[in-house]
């Protein structure tokens, strides 16, 4: 067993701290909560153990709920530590805490690639992740793309070119800041094809991100070139029917659809941690082919950083750590109730 400690108790942090609590190789020390709040209460009254910066301590206590010591002590007794603190907070984390203290960690996608020896992605590097100090779970949009583009390449090896147009929720639903009301943001070239080779390598791809103001769930469009005949609709199917993390929605037309749904099946927190590939947007003609997917942004990031840990640790083989982490997640439920409601 092995302990790990969560630092940051938002959208990603709550959700991968209620999946390591659930690991029966994982032991949760606890997570770090900067503000006292209404998740900290939640947190306490889950039973999850809270530590705090020392000089919060008395305004926690105040609030209602006790510390179960500093941020340094969660630091401390943790072997491996998930970052989940904002963007751009875990290279300082690391700089000023992880490195000194000589503690392993894991990093977001909101972080550069620089802050980690690897960037992660369950399905095509588990292995390499074995015995590093410092990995980086790439971000849901590059999880979303590597899930489906690792399967694609392993039965065809001549793609020629990857193109892909984003359509980025302005925010999530807690977010109160929210996007912009009457715009639709726009960026070439963005940073999401590299983060997909810096797990796939050298893959033909190229992203362009739309930020629209919509809060459930990104869209990705994207294109394939083959040298040969493009794979059919079947074949398209049969390729990922057989993918664990990835749902194949024949009917749904719209985000809105599938978190519908997501509500009506019951899904706690609405989450869905797969990646959802709609069969009626594939087109398939000569050597080209076109298909939408839906990405759920708060949750499919989660699966990855159990994955991470287990990787990291040498606990167990990618087979049985994906297997078990989908098992405590329910995805496999998830994928089935997904699929037949949209069948």
């Amino acid at each position: 067993m092995i302990s790990i400690g969560v630092n940051g108790y938002g959208t990603i942090g709550k959700r991968v701290a209620d999946a390591l609590g659930k690991h029966p190789d994982i032991r949760l020390v606890g997570v770090s909560k900067f503000t006292p709040d209404a998740d900290a209460r939640i947190a306490a009254a889950k039973g999850i153990r809270i530590f705090v910066p020392k000089e919060n301590h008395d305004a926690f206590v105040k609030f209602g709920v006790q510390p179960a010591g500093s941020v340094d002590d969660i630091i401390n007794a943790s072997e491996i530590v998930v970052d989940a603190s904002p963007d751009k907070k875990g290279v300082k984390n690391k700089e000023e805490i992880y490195v000194p203290k000589n503690k392993r960690a894991i990093f977001q996608g909101g972080e550069k690639e620089s802050v980690a020896e690897i960037s992660f992605n369950s399905r095509s590097d588990f292995n390499a992740a074995k015995n590093k100090n410092y990995v980086r779970v790439v971000s849901c949009n590059t999880t979303g793309l590597c899930r489906i583009l690792k399967p694609m390449m392993e039965n065809r090896d001549d793609i020629e070119k990857i193109s892909v147009s984003l359509i980025r929720r302005g925010a999530d639903p807690n977010d109160s800041k929210g996007s912009a009301l009457n715009s639709v943001e726009w960026e070439a070239n963005s940073h999401h094809a590299h983060d997909v080779q810096t797990v796939l390598g050298p893959v033909p791809i190229t992203t362009t991100a739309f930020k629209a103001p919509q809060t459930l769930m990104h869209v990705h469009s994207i294109s394939m070139k083959f040298r040969e005949a493009a794979p059919s609709k079947e074949d398209i199917g049969n390729i990922y029917a057989k993918e664990s993390r990835v749902a194949v929605l024949k009917t749904a037309n719209s985000t809105a659809d599938v978190i519908e749904k997501a509500r009506d099946l019951g899904f706690n927190r609405n989450d869905i941690f797969l990646v959802n590939l709609h069969a009626n947007t594939i087109v398939s003609g000569g050597n080209e082919l076109s298909m939408a997917i839906t990405v759920p942004q708060e949750s499919i990031v989660v699966p990855e950083n159990v994955d991470a840990v287990i990787a990291m640790s040498g606990l167990m083989n990618q087979e049985k750590s994906m297997e078990l982490t989908e098992k405590i997640l329910g995805m496999g439920n998830i994928k089935n109730k997904l699929e037949q409601a949209f069948a």
